[in-house]
């Protein structure tokens, strides 16, 4: 049985949150008892404090497997994946430009011999309007590929059995 990229992702971030929440518990949980007491599962929902840690093992197994299966599967989107998180280091780059752009002070005063103050014109080094044009530009390119791999992503197919996970979850 096989399943979308989407649907893949979203059981991924089941798994995870499954996961972290029984590390949790085992994180509180106390390692020994009292010798010849039976010990206390309420924290595990019924379950051993190592029957718990089995659960995890398996859990992190099944995530690992599904996370191979979605790469593979992903290998399609792979150039647009890389060109995304490139534009996306740019739009944050050139979002700092645009705001240290906007912030610039226009002048300044400088202390005169006479004891005066001179208003010194400033200008600025980057032309803002062809900084704030290639950033909205980037924007437009991160558009199009998010809107390429959201379509992709329903259609691709993960080879991975989505019963094996729902019945761990």
């Amino acid at each position: 049985m096989s399943l979308n990229i989407a649907t893949a992702f979203r059981l991924r971030n089941k798994l995870k949150e499954r996961i972290k929440e029984l590390t949790k518990t085992c994180e509180k949980a106390e390692v020994s008892k009292n010798k010849g007491t039976a010990e206390n599962t309420t924290s595990f929902d019924g379950k051993s404090f190592s029957e718990t840690v089995s659960s995890i093992n398996l859990l992190m197994e099944t995530l690992r497997n599904l996370n191979l299966a979605i790469e593979k599967a992903n290998a399609v989107n792979k150039e647009d994946l890389i060109t995304m998180e490139t534009v996306k280091a740019e739009l944050a780059f050139y979002k700092t430009l645009i705001t240290k752009i906007r912030a610039a002070r226009k002048f300044h005063y400088e202390d005169n011999p006479e004891g005066g103050r001179d208003k010194i014109e400033q200008e600025l080094v980057l032309d803002q309007q062809k900084v704030v044009t290639y950033y909205n530009e980037l924007i437009k390119k991160r558009d199009a590929i998010e809107e390429k791999l959201l379509n992709s992503n329903f259609k691709v197919k993960v080879n991975f059995d989505k019963e094996a996970i729902t019945k761990l979850l």
